[in-house]
């Protein structure tokens, strides 16, 4: 046995060290938190028919959800843009009418053609005529777009293939929050659009009030304080008002 422990050591030291050494693809590849940035600069992208959009005009007035593709990826992008579109369909919140979604790529050499494949692909799945623009642009505007959102990528050259993270990133005045992954939580899609809403309903007001989103673990948490804080105030009310109602018949009473 104890010819076998130095091996062991030895074994768990090497995976180690090669853990903690990520591949040459995935370095500096990933997400910064953004989360309250506010797009106050022009940043100039093209669309399906080389029309030069300004995105910061595009999310002036409405709550829009924005993710970057590229349409010649192999499979993370597609299964990124049908995970989308999947949690859209199972929301209450409905495209084009709560909110709008601008998928950007990352190529410089996005062809139109793809721009406009997928536009009228995802538009006839959800069942609306607009609401979802596919935009690109030259490498200098796609780093200005990507560094704002604090999303980091890589070329490779070899394959001519993009290492990237998938997320979607929630907008309305400002960079609310966003989701990792390529399938996302319908409870956690929903309170991220009502979180940025101006004008909520009670129920949403309710809800995100008692609820926090942690960007850093991307889940909402229930505050109890402040449902405590809540209830005080409710019990106060009640109590103010049984005591003004009794000082009011004990007057008349007389």
């Amino acid at each position: 046995m104890r010819f076998i422990l130095p091996f062991v050591v030895i074994i768990h030291s090497t995976i180690c060290c090669f853990a903690n050494q990520a591949p040459y693809v995935f370095k500096d590849v990933g997400l910064t938190t953004t989360v309250n940035t506010i797009i106050n600069s022009d940043l100039i992208l093209t669309d399906e028919y080389d029309k030069n959009v300004n995105l910061r005009d595009l999310v002036a007035d409405k709550p829009t959800i924005i993710n970057f593709v590229y349409l010649n990826c192999p499979l993370l992008c597609h299964l990124l843009l049908d995970g989308l579109n999947d949690v859209i369909n199972q929301s209450s919140y409905k495209a084009n009418k709560d909110f709008q979604i601008i998928s950007i790529s990352i190529d410089p050499n996005e062809k139109n053609e793809n721009l406009k494949a997928y536009k009228k692909k995802y538009l006839k799945e959800l069942g609306t005529s607009d609401g979802w623009l596919f935009l690109k642009g030259s490498e200098k505007q796609i780093k200005a777009v990507t560094n704002q959102f604090g999303y980091h990528f890589k070329k490779i050259s070899r394959t001519n293939d993009y290492s990237h993270p998938s997320a979607i990133f929630f907008y309305n005045k400002k960079i609310t929050n966003y989701l990792e992954g390529v399938t996302f939580d319908i409870k956690s899609f929903n309170y991220s659009l009502m979180s940025g809403k101006v004008n909520k309903t009670i129920k949403e007001k309710f809800i995100t009030y008692c609820y926090y989103y942690d960007p850093d673990s991307q889940t909402y948490s229930f505050l109890i304080i402040k449902v405590l804080r809540l209830l005080c105030l409710i019990t106060v009310g009640i109590l103010s008002i049984l005591i003004i109602t009794f000082i009011r018949r004990e007057r008349r009473q007389k």
